[in-house]
C-alpha cells in the first residue's frame, strides 16, 4: 500500500543556487544531503513536513554529476524542473511486484539503493501517464545528516 508523497524530484543545473532559493523563498532547509554515485548525481533533500505513517515528505534536489546520467539527460531535453514524483511504501517488493503484476514496467529488476539509505524502484512514465513514478521504502530514521 502507498502511504504518503515521499518526495517530489526536481532537477536543476546548480544545487547550490536552488537550495538557497528554497531557503530564501519558502523558508525550508537541507535535511541531508549526498553524492549518489550509481545514479550521478549530488543532491539535496528538504524536509516539507511529518507524516502520519511515521515517514515524511521532501522536497528532492538534484544536480548530475557526469553527463552520463539520467538527470543529466532529461536536463538537456527539458531543463529544469519537477523530474519525478516518490511515493512511499513499507515494502517495495511486494508494491513493485503488484504494480507489475497490473501490467506497469518497474525499471529495476530488485529495488537499488536510494537517498538516506532507502530502497527504491522506478516505474515506466509511459505507463503513468507521462509521470516518472518512485516507490521508495524510507530506511529508519535516526538524526539529519549533512
Amino acid at each position: 500500500m502507498l502511504t504518503r508523497i515521499d518526495h517530489i524530484g526536481i532537477a536543476c543545473f546548480d544545487l547550490d543556487k536552488t537550495v538557497e532559493f528554497y531557503r530564501a523563498t519558502y523558508g525550508f532547509e537541507v535535511f541531508h544531503s549526498e553524492v549518489n554515485e550509481e545514479q550521478g548525481v549530488r543532491e539535496a533533500m528538504l524536509k516539507i513536513n511529518e507524516t502520519s505513517d511515521g515517514g515524511a515528505s521532501y522536497l528532492q534536489l538534484l544536480e548530475p554529476t557526469r553527463e552520463d546520467s539520467t538527470v543529466a539527460k532529461w536536463l538537456a531535453k527539458n531543463g529544469e524542473g519537477v523530474h519525478h514524483i516518490a511515493f512511499g511504501t513499507a515494502d517495495v517488493d511486494a508494491e513493485s511486484a503488484d504494480i507489475r503484476d497490473k501490467g506497469v514496467r518497474v525499471l529495476y529488476e530488485e529495488p537499488r539503493r536510494g537517498s538516506m539509505g532507502s530502497r527504491i524502484t522506478f516505474l515506466h512514465p509511459k505507463d503513468c501517464h507521462g509521470v516518472l513514478t518512485e516507490l521508495v521504502t524510507s530506511a529508519p530514521v535516526e538524526s539529519p545528516e549533512h
